[in-house]
């Protein structure tokens, strides 16, 4: 009896001449994870509370796997959780190299140093900006938010609708009434704490293009120090942070 020998690394339900018209398999990850989407995509439309309640834990699995444990990132993630998922994409708080932890260890400035005026002044943000950061009031964390963002940006200064759209006041309308009034109260009383030293430089252009910025240089990097040494630096846009 002729028995046919089968290679097992060759299909011998095809030819060869089959093998070359196939097409090239789909079932690539890319592929997969597509259809992963649009099945997760189903679910938030079928069920929106259950996938509401159970989107967060997929998302927290897959941050572990790709970062591993990281508590500063991990804070980060649980304010985008709270309240920062309503005006920043998530890709925004993932630094770009997710296997590399970005968190900036900075020493605040030293008050022994520092003149008797600025001492004074940097007293006042410890006491202002004190406690848990999630416990702040809307008012204190907007202030710590523009603080940082203008600090950062030194004499260049921060357009408008940037610091409009990281408080989260943007979202009806980037510059329009709400965020320009959040703004402007947040710079006033800031400016009250680091009297008689002039913070910030006046304010130019109108609308989402008008710039903000700090009045001396120095001074501006000396907040940003004192910002970053924060843990409360989380609510500061991820992208400016790791620039710095």
């Amino acid at each position: 009896m002729n028995i046919r020998q089968i290679n097992k690394n060759k299909p011998y339900y095809v030819s060869s001449a089959h093998i070359q018209l196939m097409p090239t398999d789909p079932d690539s990850q890319k592929s997969r994870n597509d259809k992963y989407l649009k099945a997760l995509q189903t679910l938030a439309e079928k069920d929106p509370e259950g996938f509401s309640s159970l989107a967060p834990e997929l998302i927290k699995r897959s941050v572990w796997n790709l970062r591993g444990p990281d508590p500063y990132f991990s804070e980060k993630l649980a304010n985008w959780f709270e309240v920062a998922y309503k005006w920043e994409e998530f890709r925004e708080i993932l630094p770009k190299d997710a296997h590399i932890t970005k968190r900036i260890e900075v020493d605040s400035p030293t008050k022994e140093n520092l003149s008797e005026y600025h001492s004074l002044f940097f007293s006042k943000l410890e006491q202002k900006f004190s406690g848990d950061h999630q416990r702040w009031d809307a008012p204190t964390r907007d202030q710590f938010i523009i603080l940082g963002m203008i600090a950062m940006e030194g004499k260049s200064g921060v357009r408008q609708g940037k610091l409009a759209h990281y408080l989260g006041t943007g979202l009806d309308g980037v510059g329009g009434l709400p965020s320009s009034n959040a703004i402007r109260a947040a710079k006033i009383a800031l400016s009250r704490n680091a009297k008689p030293i002039q913070l910030f430089a006046p304010a130019k252009g109108n609308g989402n293009e008008r710039l903000h910025s700090f009045a001396d240089e120095n001074l501006a990097e000396l907040v940003t120090r004192y910002v970053l040494s924060q843990r409360a630096s989380i609510l500061l846009p991820a992208s400016m942070v790791h620039a710095v």
